[in-house]
């Protein structure tokens, strides 16, 4: 069906196909035709007609090639926003209804997430979905930008994301998880007996950072213990760690889940690290305050908290070894 929107402007009529306007956000967004398409469920033929049409509309090129990518044109950057906002409006019109039943959805649910908690929710969750919304999908979409704004919710349901990021919207608990120390079987340094922290010295690290590079929290609390430590690799992220270290005499500090979960198909080592150095990252769940009371994304809040004990704690093989402090140096 098509939905015709005229708007008079200066005693000149325009015309505008409502349902262009989430094509538009999607290769705005995406800037590029396969993408889209992708997103939209579309052929890409299909997809670059509608950016034929919507060029045609504007009478402007949208997106243009550079290289091997294609970028918004000045035109398309400052329409963008005022298309978020837009989407951001019509999404609770379109979506809500009074009643959810998942049984019998067929929608598609899209989640943003870090890369670690994309790793350890994504399998358990589609268990959820599989149990109790076994016609809906789901979609696991990279962590917004933070720009202090509910922008991002115009194409999200939920973001989950660690507490202290600024993320925006309602939010509530999930989990809370902690750091230990991962390494592999024939680390020649934490294979013997009586691994100390002071060992981690001589040992070459790889180090992800969640927010800026220059922002490690697990590193500062080393340094600040008089534990030097030596950077091998640094890499935005969390989920690629063990597959970094797996093989290697590298270690690395990862969340008690990842390295339960990177166990089960990697040959690593899980060490504690002592009470006094525990680092908790408490892990919430947020939405835009207009869907506090939206049946649908209450289901999916309820589902996500129905997953959390699915979620692992124990590494596969041996248990972690406790990591003894062998001297104390000032800090």
């Amino acid at each position: 069906m098509v939905h015709i929107h005229e708007t008079n402007i200066g005693g000149i009529v325009v015309k505008f196909d409502l349902n262009m306007l989430h094509p538009l956000h999607v290769l705005l967004e995406e800037r590029s035709v396969t993408r889209a398409a992708s997103r939209l469920h579309l052929s890409q033929p299909a997809t670059s007609a509608t950016l034929g049409r919507l060029r045609r509309h504007y009478d402007d090129e949208l997106l243009v090639r550079a290289g091997r990518t294609m970028q918004l044109t000045p035109f398309a950057r400052d329409l963008l926003p005022a298309v978020v906002h837009v989407m951001s409006q019509l999404k609770p019109v379109v979506d809500r209804k009074q009643s959810f039943d998942p049984l019998n959805s067929e929608r598609r649910f899209v989640i943003a997430s870090t890369d670690y908690l994309t790793a350890i929710l994504a399998g358990p969750l589609l268990e959820t979905f599989a149990q109790e919304a076994p016609g809906a999908s789901l979609e696991f979409a990279p962590q917004p930008s933070r720009d202090g704004t509910l922008g991002a919710f115009a194409s999200l349901d939920l973001i989950v994301g660690p507490v202290g990021f600024g993320i925006p919207g309602n939010s509530s608990e999930l989990f809370t998880d902690d750091f230990v120390l991962i390494a592999s079987p024939d680390n020649e340094v934490l294979a013997r007996a009586h691994a100390s922290l002071d060992d981690l010295e001589a040992l070459p690290h790889a180090v992800a950072y969640l927010n800026s590079p220059d922002q490690d929290g697990v590193h500062d609390l080393l340094r600040r213990a008089g534990i030097g430590n030596t950077v091998r690799a640094r890499l935005f992220g969390l989920a690629t760690l063990p597959l970094l270290v797996a093989g290697t005499q590298m270690v690395a500090f990862v969340p008690r889940m990842l390295a339960a979960k990177a166990s089960r198909t990697l040959e690593l080592m899980t060490f504690e690290l002592p009470d006094a150095m525990s680092i908790p990252m408490a892990e919430r769940v947020y939405w835009h305050p207009r869907d506090e009371d939206d049946p649908a994304i209450e289901w999916l809040r309820g589902a996500l908290q129905r997953t959390v004990p699915m979620l692992s704690r124990q590494p596969r093989g041996a248990a972690p070894r406790k990591l003894a402090r062998t001297h104390v140096r000032d800090s």
